[in-house]
């Protein structure tokens, strides 16, 4: 039996403080996604990124956390609107510390019963940095511009045990419009891939992640 749940939404303010050394400057460039990184080179080391970076979008903060010799070490953390944390991942341990529920986001995992303890799989990134450059992927069908109304979109990824998004599917459904779109997983970035898996007492499993939403044809 499948079990269907969803999670509530709240946040929580973070702020993070940084210090850097004349042996230290910080360079900004673009990456992909169209994100602005702000990172901290060693000046004996340029182009490796060692230190504090902090990802934007216009003034927007997306991410903070710090890098060595190009990899992502520590504590990484993850931002929705309004500067609010939404995750916290160690990049170091590869364990997700915080993960803030949001409404629009549900599971499936198959074979639960009464009593067992879940945790539930995450984009590591967060719903909104993480999860962008998966759904960026995917176009509203041109057949779908000319039959007005709201359609129900979901987003389906399903995640192995090991944390590798194994499928990915686009279906939008109502009364008058029904269409699933299996989204091509060699298109992504290894890091697109990623998620934390979901566990039943303890044991990683296979598992859905939806993200729900609609769609409005005026």
């Amino acid at each position: 039996m499948k079990t269907l749940l969803s999670v509530l939404l709240y946040f929580i303010s973070f702020t993070v403080v940084a210090q850097k050394t004349d042996s230290t400057h910080t360079h900004y460039r673009y990456v992909r996604g169209g994100f602005i990184e702000h990172s901290t080179e060693l000046k004996s080391q340029r182009g490796i990124k060692n230190g504090i970076a902090t990802i934007l979008a216009g003034k927007k903060k997306f991410a903070t956390g710090m890098y060595k010799n190009n990899e992502r070490i520590g504590r990484w953390h993850f931002f929705c609107p309004l500067d609010t944390l939404q995750q916290i991942y160690n990049y170091s341990t590869k364990k997700l510390e915080y993960n803030a529920p949001i409404k629009e986001v549900t599971y499936e995992i198959d074979s639960l019963k009464d009593g067992d303890k879940v945790t539930y799989p995450a984009k590591i990134g967060g719903y909104l940095y993480g999860i962008y450059f998966l759904t960026k992927r995917f176009r509203i069908p041109n057949d779908l511009k000319y039959i007005r109304g709201s359609h129900q979109l979901n987003y389906i990824f399903t995640v192995s045990d090991s944390g590798q998004l194994l499928n990915y599917e686009v279906k939008i459904i109502s009364p008058s419009f029904n269409k699933t779109e299996i989204i091509n997983l060699a298109k992504f970035h290894p890091d697109d891939l990623a998620f934390v898996p979901a566990k039943v007492n303890g044991r990683a499993v296979k598992s859905k992640l939806i993200v729900n939403g609609d769609v409005t044809v005026d």
